[in-house]
């Protein structure tokens, strides 16, 4: 029986990947700013190489990847402004937050996904499409990419129920912050970035 796998240290580089059946779809070195029990936020630094597939675009380019899992990856540049990544423990979301020195957190983009695995460098996951954008001050919400769930179902990336899943996760969100509830750590709002 193996070792459970540690906790990471703030301020340690640790990697962030999306993993298809076995592959590697992305690959993100990300800064630790926290793990516990509740939370993994990390900062994703302007700049930052990630590893990308090779000609991927958005919708049916992707899905056709994906199906027949063929890709190559190279190396992308991080564009600015930097990114905080707020994962609740065991959700099926992340949460991606705009930051800069000046005004911290600029909006919250919920990023339906697979939960993150803890492995010995870092965390596994997979994209499941649907986002969700949300105001600075939790006030406005809308989906985005409805419409790409729906060509993934289409193509068989997805079956009825995984897209209902996906759909569910998303609408419980819009539900808790109907009633003035939001679902992750509000507290990195007035977060910043360290600055060099």
């Amino acid at each position: 029986m193996s070792p459970p796998l540690r906790k990471f240290r703030p301020g340690e580089r640790v990697v962030i990947r999306e993993v298809l059946r076995g592959r590697v779809w992305t690959s993100r070195p990300v800064v630790v700013v926290e793990d516990s029990k509740n939370q993994f936020v990390s900062y994703l630094e302007p700049g930052t190489i990630i590893d990308y597939p090779i000609g991927a675009q958005h919708g049916r380019g992707t899905f056709s990847m994906w199906l027949s899992g063929e890709w190559e990856l190279g190396d992308k540049e991080f564009s600015p402004p930097g990114m905080l990544r707020i994962a609740p423990v065991g959700q099926p979301f992340e949460v991606f937050a705009p930051v800069t020195s000046e005004a911290g957190a600029m909006s919250w983009y919920v990023n339906f996904q697979r939960p993150l695995v803890r492995t010995a460098h870092g965390f596994d996951t997979l994209d499941e499409t649907l986002d969700l954008l949300v105001s600075s001050d939790f006030s406005s919400w809308e989906r985005k990419d409805g419409d790409e769930l729906e060509l993934a179902l289409e193509m068989g990336v997805y079956d009825q129920p995984e897209a209902q899943r996906i759909l569910d996760s998303c609408a419980v969100v819009e539900n808790a912050l109907e009633h003035g509830v939001v679902p992750w750590d509000r507290t990195w709002r007035n977060w910043r970035p360290p600055v060099d």
